[in-house]
Parts: C-alpha cells; structure tokens; sequence
C-alpha cells in the first residue's frame, strides 16, 4: 500500500479517503459489511526517546508486513504516521471481523529486533462497521478513532467495537486530534505572555510566552492536554515556528522597553538541520533582534552531549539568544553537566520548588542549589508564586527572577504593555 501511495502522489490521508469511499462503495452497492479498524502502536520508552529515525523506520516496516501478511488481498492498510494505522476490512461480518482484528493484535504485539535491540511493541484498535456504526466515511474514521480510545482504557492489546454509545473522554481526545491541525492551519490558536520580574532591578524584565487554544466546542483547553497530541501528530515543530512568529509580530508591532520574551524550545526543533535559517529569517522577516528572546530548553541530558545539538545551542547563543534551562530539579542535570551548556538561566521545577518549601528541613538545599547557580555566571528563576508570602520566602533565598500569579496570570500582549507599570506597582503593594 506505501508504494501505491508514492505512485499515485497522493497523500497518505488522500489515498485513505479515495481507498475508503471505493470500498464504502462496493459494500452498498453489494449489500455487504465492511469494517474500519484504527490502530495505535504503543512503543517501548527506550523506542520513543531514540532519535535514531532508521531503526524507527525499520520497526515501521517489520509491522506493516506482518500486517499485511494477516489480512486478504481486498483488505487495505494505510499508516497515518509512525504509530497508527487504519486497516479497511472489506466483506466481512463483525464475529469475522472480530477473529481477524484479534489476529492482529496478536501478531504485531510482539517483541522486534533490530540492530541487535529488542524492542517489546504493544497495542490498541478501534473498529467501527458499516452499516451499523454509520454511512459516512467521515464518521466511520472518526467513531473507529474514539473506540481505539475507549480499548486503550482496558488495557494494552485490546480491541473495541463501536455499539452506538459515545464515551465523552474518548470523543474530546479525538476532537482535539482532528481540530488542532486546522487551528494552526487557520491561526485559530493565540500567545498570553506571562511576565518575570527581577528582583533587583525591581521591575518587569521579561515574559513567558504562552500559547493557549480555545475550541469553539470545547472552550479552553489546556497546553499540557493538546501539546501531547501535538506531539504525537508531529506538530511541535509547526507550533514552535508559529509562537516564533507570534512573539516577533509582536515584538515589531509595540515600542514596549526592552525586555526579553520566553519561548519554549523542544528537543524536536533542536534536532532540525534548518532550525537556525528559518528563525533568522522570522527575526529578519520582522526586524527583530535575537537579543530580545530568550529560548527554554527541557532537561533532556542524552540529547544535548551529542555534537550537533551542543553546537547548535552555541550557535543560537552566539546570535544573540539566551538560553534558560527549564524544569532544573525535575530530570537528572548536574551542575556538572550546566558547564558543558551555554545557559543563562535555570529555572527551578515547580514541584520541585514545593516540596522542598513544604518541609522547612529542605530549605537548606535551596540556597545552595541558588548560590551554586551564580557562582557559574546563571541566574536563577522562580515559577509559580502564588502569594506574598512565597514571593518574600524567595526574596529571601537571593532568586533572581520571580513569575507567577502573584506577579501576573499570563495576559494578552496588548495588556502586557498597557499594564507594566501597574503590575510593579502591585508587587509591593501592602
């Protein structure tokens, strides 16, 4: 099936929808059943945080021959991405179906070997029939979809059939699947900017730009619930060069003093040969300079001693970028392992931070972490301060930087400017 999608040109969702109305067809036309089956890998963790994309590509094609390997001829498998699949089922009752679909499951939950790595692959499916489920090629994806869903809430290596009721959780995660794609496509998404305020200069000297979405549905749904689909869908790079451009739009669009924006930076985007051409281009693009924004980096020690990484993050410093640490606490970075990096800031994990201000035993550890942190030239940032007393036990440790609701809940770009003197003002209010 991947050769007939390279042949014909088409996309793998084109060629999905062409192979399914042909298929739809034949069964109405025949008074036949027919089932779509939407099935989800599960790879192993040691799998998911290899960058090593051949050995990816090579499990990808160990499973799709086993998978064609168990359905008939007239039976069509397309992958949508690395990890999912849709299997359309033709001519075929729900008890066969049932015995196939189980078959699958069976096969390509497995262990594979490659490179002399063995890697244990789990997994889930959803099936929806015609003409029981619906008539709609459309709802016929999208309630198989929700069912892989629902079988993923019973277990690994489960199937689930749909028999006409909806599970609420199922049918929100599938809607922000399908929705998110075209609410960046659209720029149907949007950037609060929450502001850092240092406590020296006793003043607003940065932002956190934050994106945030709200579904014309759903309402507000939060970055930790759709940047995990984002990140499946392979959608970060997409959103990190769209928050880029927001903030720099921004930037060019007010005469706000300078002070540095936030944006958060994954190891995707870090892994990118074009990752340096194209922000130089955006900061080109709207006369913006790269001093003026500070990109976050995640914990993530494996990828940053590899080479290319290294020198890529020195390269962006040395365009004028700084560089912060973000999540400090929550992995296993060293001070050790902060002198291989050309970093600014650190930023304290916020459970991090709350469990050691709940027990007072602990706050020995704080200052150290604070003090070690200046003696290697980096300062020291401090989120999620909700109230005066956690801004004065903070004050107190020598931090450099305080965010958090006490200074400010993240706000549009627009009341930021308005609001800057405002919110200087209240940090010392009584």
């Amino acid at each position: 099936m991947e050769n007939e999608d390279k042949k014909s040109g088409l996309s793998k969702i084109e060629l999905l929808n062409e192979r399914l109305s042909l298929t739809l067809a034949f069964s109405k036309r025949y008074q036949r059943s027919m089932a779509v089956c939407y099935l989800r890998l599960h790879l192993p963790v040691e799998l998911s945080k290899n960058k090593d994309d051949e050995m990816k590509t090579v499990l990808a094609s160990k499973i799709l021959t086993r998978l064609h390997h168990t359905l008939r001829d007239i039976d069509t498998v397309i992958s949508v991405n690395r990890t999912d699949f849709v299997l359309l089922i033709a001519d075929i009752t729900e008890h066969d179906c049932q015995v196939i679909c189980e078959r699958i499951i069976q096969s390509i939950s497995d262990t594979y070997t490659i490179d002399f790595h063995h890697f244990l692959v789990s997994s889930t499916m959803g099936i929806c029939m015609y003409p029981y489920g619906s008539e709609s090629p459309v709802e016929l994806q999208t309630l198989a979809k929700m069912q892989m869903y629902e079988a993923e809430e019973i277990g690994e290596n489960e199937i689930a059939f749909y028999s006409g009721g909806l599970n609420s959780s199922s049918y929100r995660k599938v809607l922000i699947e399908n929705d998110l794609p075209y609410a960046l496509k659209k720029e149907k998404l949007y950037v609060l900017y929450q502001p850092q305020y240092g406590l020296e200069q006793k003043k607003i000297i940065g932002a956190e730009a934050l994106i945030r979405w709200n579904h014309p549905s759903l309402g507000e749904i939060s970055p930790v619930e759709f940047i995990s689909y984002a990140e499946e869908a392979g959608m970060l790079t997409s959103l990190f060069f769209w928050v880029f451009k927001e903030v720099c739009k921004n930037i060019s669009s007010q005469n706000l003093r300078s002070i540095k924006y936030s944006i958060n930076l994954s190891v995707n985007q870090l892994l990118l040969d074009s990752l340096i051409p194209r922000v130089a281009k955006i900061l080109e693009r709207y006369k913006v300079n790269a001093t003026q924004i500070t990109l976050e980096i995640t914990e993530n020690i494996e990828i940053y001693t590899t080479k290319t990484v290294n020198e890529k993050l020195h390269s962006l410093r040395e365009m004028g970028f700084t560089i912060a640490l973000d999540d400090f606490g929550n992995g296993y970075f060293s001070f050790s392992d902060l002198i291989k990096l050309p970093l600014d800031f650190i930023k304290l994990d916020r459970e991090f931070v709350f469990s050691l201000l709940k027990n007072k035993q602990h706050r020995g550890v704080i200052s150290p972490i604070i003090q070690m942190a200046h003696n290697l030239g980096l300062q020291v940032i401090i989120e999620g301060i909700e109230d005066k007393n956690q801004f004065n036990e903070w004050l107190m440790l020598d931090c450099d930087i305080i965010q958090g609701y006490f200074i400010r809940k993240p706000i549009s770009f627009q009341d930021l400017t308005d609001s800057v003197n405002e919110i200087e003002e209240s940090v010392w209010a009584d």
